[in-house]
Order: C-alpha cells, then structure tokens, then sequence
C-alpha cells in the first residue's frame, strides 16, 4: 500500500476548529468532516463539512451520524466531485487518543484521517501537533508520532471551502 500525505488549506484547522466550537460551549463533542480529492500518494482536502440537523447527535462522549445522514453526505460529496477523506472531533480534557467506541464504530476505510481537538475545541490551540491525529490502517487507527505529522500533513496556501449540510434522521 502507497504511503499518503494530505494538502491541506492553510485555514482547515482554525475553520474546523470554529464548527465544533458551539458543541463544546455544552459540553458535547463536536465534529467537522473533511472532503478533496486523491491525485497519487498525495490527498488533498478542500471542502470542509459542517452537519446539523435530526440525523446528527452528539452527547459528552458520544456523536453519531444516521445512515440518512451518510446518503446525504455521499450525495453532496460526489456533487463536489470528491471523497471523505477524513474528520476532525472533539473530546474533553486533554483526551488525544481515539475512544474504545471512535476505534470500533467509526469509519475503517486504510487512509482514514481522524483527527481528535482537545477541550470540547474551547482552547485555541498552536497547529495540528496539538491534536491526536490517527490514520486507519489495514485493521487498526495507528496514531501518527509528531515527527510524521510534519512530514506528511502539508499545509497549502489556499483556503478551504465551508460547506453545511443538514441531514436527516
């Protein structure tokens, strides 16, 4: 299997970050998707996701999706002409690590970028070196040491794009 690196737009955090901001202010995680596309061994992210609505719950320790809410957002990525790359959450505290349940019921696609913001996303934080940043490989989520992450995490000069998307129950 080729080894990934991902482009990033040089705002994704700080947009990401502003999406699950009103989730943590009570106490829930919250959650942003990421959409690009692939060209080789690099991913490129340029849409990022925001979803609310009846198909998305999130509770202190726990967020799901409806599998409506997964049609939707499938539909919306192939309109943007591009793929799930992956997703940034919040946890409480410090918690960087992925949960028992992240690493058993979320998405276990290889390339599968799921990013963990400390402190529900309430603190400002430095760069993604402040974040557990976890790649699904094979079987397992893997999560990336600092130095991998300055070598595959490539910050880009552009912006990326805010979608919302409602879903349903």
């Amino acid at each position: 299997m080729k080894q990934m690196n991902w482009y990033i737009p040089k705002d994704l955090l700080t947009e990401s970050i502003a999406i699950m901001r009103p989730h943590g202010r009570f106490g829930n995680e919250g959650l942003a998707l990421w959409f690009g596309s692939e060209e080789g061994a690099y991913s490129k992210i340029t849409h990022v996701i925001s979803v609310s609505g009846p198909g998305f719950r999130t509770t202190p320790l726990y967020m799901s999706l409806s599998l409506r809410a997964m049609s939707v957002l499938t539909d919306l990525a192939e309109k943007l002409d591009a793929f799930l790359i992956g997703q940034i959450h919040s946890h409480p505290g410090q918690f960087l690590d992925l949960s028992d349940l992240d690493k058993e019921q979320g998405i276990r696609i290889p390339g599968y970028l799921s990013v963990v913001c400390p402190y529900y996303a309430q603190k400002d934080i430095a760069g993604f070196g402040d974040c557990g940043i976890h790649l699904f490989e094979e079987r397992y989520y893997r999560r990336l040491p600092s130095d991998e992450i300055r070598r595959r995490l490539i910050v880009g000069n552009t912006n990326v794009t805010k979608v919302h998307c409602e879903v349903p129950a």
